[in-house]
């Protein structure tokens, strides 16, 4: 399969390494013929500072405006945000809606900032109990849809970013599953497509996608969508293990993938 698509990227306007021109250069070099760049929305509320906060925003939008009329009948461009669950609404062409950090006891906690920052977090709020913790964050991403109205869900699992061999907890255990898949559930019921995110595998953090293969079958009896995407912060890492990604949604019985329309939207292409 050739690969068209990618919707999940970032640039130099939030922690991206690449400016949008590097971005989409690369991805046309590649032959994607459509491409989103999807920064991070202010997220200040977490981490002072982060995110594309005011005239950054607007300039965000007003250069990849420019770039799209230049890459015109070459490539589609996309102009989107990746909204945190719990950080303010900022409207884009299209809206990614990710859980990034919960909130417990007055606390933001990042659940992919660093490792031993997590660890701490779960130690002291959840009294080291992972699966409390996984409780929350899926009780939390459920509502992503209610509170960005986003247009399709963004790493869904993002909370077993440090756990590759379950170093932290089993994600075959009904204490993680049944508020995993109650999430997923309410989720795909708005019709949301969900994304195969292949960006901790490129950041070494996973030799996996998210969601899990278990999610993925899951989200294929519940008649889901996926997309794939890179979550790509730097030139080189578009459209990283995409092949990778496709042999497992195929494994999990998906034969189509979603791609963004142009004209708004959705369309759907085989695997």
């Amino acid at each position: 399969m050739k690969f068209t698509g990618d919707f999940h990227t970032h640039t130099t306007y939030c922690d991206g390494k690449s400016s949008p021109r590097q971005m989409i250069e690369s991805a046309y070099r590649k032959g994607f013929t459509d491409f989103g760049v999807s920064g991070h929305a202010d997220f200040s509320f977490c981490t002072p500072g982060f995110g594309m906060i005011g005239e950054k925003f607007e300039a965000y939008k007003q250069e990849l405006r420019v770039l799209r009329r230049e890459f015109s009948g070459r490539m589609n461009i996309y102009i989107g945000i990746e909204l945190d669950c719990l950080g303010p609404i900022q409207k884009a062409e299209y809206a990614i809606g990710s859980t990034h950090c919960v909130l417990k006891d007055g606390e933001y906690v990042s659940v992919d900032d660093k490792e031993e920052l997590l660890e701490d977090a779960v130690e002291r709020l959840w009294k080291g109990d992972w699966y409390a913790f996984a409780r929350d964050y899926f009780e939390l991403e459920a509502t992503v849809y209610d509170r960005t109205r986003c247009d399709l869900v963004g790493h869904f699992d993002l909370l077993t970013k440090f756990n590759e061999g379950y170093k932290h907890f089993n994600e075959t255990k009904d204490d993680y599953l049944e508020p995993a898949l109650a999430a997923m559930k309410r989720l795909n019921d708005a019709c949301l497509p969900f994304e195969i995110n292949t960006g901790a595998i490129s950041r070494r953090y996973r030799t996996q996608p998210y969601p899990s293969k278990l999610l993925l079958r899951e989200l294929h009896a519940m008649g889901g969508r996926i997309m794939i995407n890179s979550d790509s912060h730097h030139e080189s890492t578009i459209g990283f293990a995409f092949q990778q990604a496709q042999q497992i949604a195929y494994e999990c019985g998906f034969r189509r993938i979603t791609l963004l329309n142009p004209g708004g939207g959705f369309r759907e292409q085989e695997i």
